[in-house]
């Protein structure tokens, strides 16, 4: 098989899963991938091995889109409070109006994909910005980054899981909550009003992302074909 046939197979097995997993959810197998494309499923475990490491992917190619546009309105190296913070909201928004995107990321959280995908692409340089405002511990900054983003996405992961099941929880509420956890994961005192200046900032800030670039709203216009 040449370079560029066994390139061109892998993105054509990676936009189909992708697709596949948003249009008729997660629980698709590398046989409907296969059936789909008109290949073999061995092809399919030939490239990426695990179904997992194509979720990995999707969620690496979703940060690498959101965050490139988040910098348009807010900088990292200035604010990366307020940047996480935007960018918190801006998947939240995202999901809402997603249902598909928001049935995928439910049925992910069981595997720790969206955590790890962080780790994995240029997004954990994000987060370690963050880190660097930590209150001082014995710990060194990799460690701190595991601590935070075991302790944030867990209890995001939980909180997902109790809405399937009934649980009231509106989206403010949970940034709310995601906000406040963020905070106290960096070693700071519980704080409302700072709290709720922040997200009404992150808020005013994505609101004017969405104005300049509608079609963020749309997966199927920035993400999937």
């Amino acid at each position: 098989m040449s370079v560029n046939k066994a390139k061109t197979n892998k993105q054509l097995i990676y936009d189909t899963a992708k697709n596949l997993f948003f249009t008729e959810g997660y629980q698709v197998g590398f046989r409907r991938i296969a059936q789909e494309i008109g290949i073999s499923q061995g092809l399919i475990t030939y490239h990426f091995k695990t179904k997992r490491n194509i979720a990995i992917e999707i969620y690496k190619e979703d940060y690498q889109i959101l965050s490139t546009y988040l910098k348009y309105i807010v900088n990292p190296d200035e604010d990366i409070f307020l940047y996480i913070v935007s960018f918190y909201d801006l998947n939240s928004r995202i999901d809402i109006a997603n249902p598909e995107k928001l049935s995928f990321v439910r049925m992910t959280q069981s595997e720790n994909i969206s955590c790890e995908a962080i780790y994995a692409s240029s997004f954990k340089q994000i987060y370690l910005k963050l880190i660097i405002h930590m209150q001082p511990n014995n710990y060194n900054q990799e460690k701190n980054l595991t601590l935070f983003l075991a302790t944030t996405y867990s209890t995001f992961s939980a909180i997902l899981q109790k809405q399937t099941e009934g649980f009231d929880f509106s989206a403010d509420e949970a940034l709310i909550h995601s906000v406040d956890l963020m905070y106290y994961c960096l070693g700071y005192d519980r704080n409302p009003k700072r709290t709720a200046d922040i997200i009404q900032k992150a808020k005013e800030r994505v609101d004017s992302l969405f104005a300049k670039y509608p079609h963020l709203l749309d997966i199927h216009q920035y993400f999937i074909k």
